[in-house]
């Protein structure tokens, strides 16, 4: 017997198979935020920018006092509009290197083997896209 009347056995976890999952590389590089698949944070993002705008302009200021609403419509509709033009460029762009901008982007991406290479990048050279970096 244990402490508390318990009894002191434990029980063991059974034997999980050893059968490693593979994962499974993207078929295409991403070459910006609009390339598929979208991230999940990507689309919570423009998820919740739709949500505050709409709440704003429809709910938080036709509540507003009247001499109010027209500075309030000013104000947050350019801040608004100044987030989503930088929303937009910054995943238009293309964070890659220059020398990563000249790879083919329709060839398949490929799989990174780490029985030949500890790391993906070692000594500014990528062991994927094969450029240096």
């Amino acid at each position: 017997m244990g402490l508390c009347a318990k009894s002191a056995r434990q029980v063991l976890p059974e034997a999980q198979p050893t059968e490693e999952k593979m994962v499974v590389p993207p078929r295409m590089s991403r070459v910006n935020g609009w390339s598929k698949p979208l991230h999940k944070f990507q689309v919570a993002c423009w998820v919740v920018f739709l949500v505050l705008t709409s709440t704003n302009f429809g709910i938080f200021i036709p509540l507003m006092p009247p001499y109010w609403r027209y500075t309030a419509y000013g104000v947050t509709g350019s801040i608004f509009l100044f987030h989503l033009v930088v929303h937009i460029i910054a995943v238009s762009i293309n964070p890659a290197e220059k020398s990563v901008h000249q790879k083919n982007y329709l060839e398949p991406m490929p799989v990174f083997d780490r029985s030949k290479h500890a790391h993906v990048i070692q000594d500014l050279y990528c062991h994927l896209c094969e450029t240096n970096v």
